[in-house]
């Protein structure tokens, strides 16, 4: 009896430790619940991901062949933000149905918009890339402010407005009452941007277009001794980034509702940011700066207060500019001397 006793109580023994080694149920409540905001906040990041990696990707392709800092992406941006609440009304007012009117108003976007970065780029950008100065960031800021106060005027100073658009949860996990959900939107935003930039990779990989950027990015005299019409390339390369800025605009939105003609600036110096955390002029090194700072964004406003996330970024970017000079990706930067 004794003997049954004792191995009664050494098995109660060992049970009980196993029971403390577990976490409690409301540890592990807790647990799962962090972790659904934690996985939450990780899939809002990548529709900002997706903004931001977009519009450092317009930023690098220009920079690649100017070699000059361009500080109007942002505001290029705020005009295809208008452009897209826009005609999005437009569409509302007259019946097409949602579905058809995103499409449209995206081609609609990046072709408008396209044409502006055409036009700016033969008129401004052309003359001035050859000037040993800074005259093409100085002339940038210039057509900022002028995009910035032409909306202004437009706009009368207010803010513009959009309903949401396919907001409705698509997805949900749920993690012990806290729900992980997944919108259309998200998934739309997601896809066109990663459609869009492999479309970009294989179009500078495998075309005679792809070619003559790369050509003219490296070293530009070289390329227009070898005759190749550089001002051509940069006329398209314009277009082209100013499209990719267009569909940041075009997320701006459809996603968020709200646009403003002030909003391009904060824009236009997140690009920056994004293509110097990457490295500069580089095109998988935007989309990396673009990846790191909306991580950064997203998950400090998740766990920190808000009031300190653009010092946190502002942090960021300080730290890879003393670690790593040249960007994540470690390309040096080109120098019009070494041309």
């Amino acid at each position: 009896m004794s003997v049954c006793s004792s191995k009664g109580s050494t098995l109660a023994t060992i049970i009980a430790g196993l029971l403390l080694a577990l976490p409690s149920s409301a540890a592990a409540e807790s647990l799962l619940r962090s972790t659904g905001y934690a996985l939450q906040q990780s899939l809002n990041a990548t529709m900002v991901a997706a903004l931001y990696s977009l519009l450092a990707v317009a930023y690098a392709l220009l920079h690649g062949i100017t070699n000059r800092i361009v500080l109007s992406f942002g505001d290029i941006a705020m005009f295809g933000a208008f452009y897209t609440v826009y005609l999005m009304l437009l569409s509302i007012v007259t019946g097409v149905e949602t579905g058809m009117a995103l499409g449209v108003v995206l081609i609609a976007a990046l072709a408008g918009t396209a044409a502006l970065g055409l036009a700016v780029s033969r008129g401004i950008f052309a003359p001035l890339v050859k000037t040993p100065s800074q005259a093409i960031m100085i002339a940038s800021i210039g057509l900022s402010i002028t995009l910035q106060e032409a909306m202004r005027l437009q706009s009368s100073g207010r803010e513009q407005w959009l309903a949401p658009i396919y907001a409705d949860t698509m997805f949900r996990l749920d993690f012990d009452g806290y729900p992980v959900s997944v919108t259309l939107m998200q998934t739309i935003i997601v896809g066109l941007s990663g459609i869009l930039i492999l479309t970009l990779y294989s179009v500078l990989a495998r075309t005679k277009a792809g070619r003559l950027w790369r050509a003219c990015s490296q070293n530009r005299d070289l390329a227009a001794l070898c005759g190749i019409d550089v001002g051509r390339v940069m006329s398209w390369t314009a277009a082209a980034a100013a499209a990719f800025a267009a569909a940041s605009g075009w997320i701006i939105g459809t996603a968020y509702g709200g646009v403003s003609f002030y909003m391009g600036l904060v824009l236009g110096l997140k690009a920056l940011f994004a293509s110097i955390i990457g490295g500069f002029g580089t095109i998988g090194g935007a989309i990396i700066g673009g990846i790191a700072l909306a991580g950064v964004e997203t998950m400090w406003t998740a766990f920190f207060p808000i009031v300190y996330r653009d010092v946190a970024v502002f942090s960021l970017v300080i730290l890879v500019l003393v670690l790593k000079p040249d960007g994540l990706l470690g390309i040096s930067v080109r120098r019009d001397s070494e041309l």
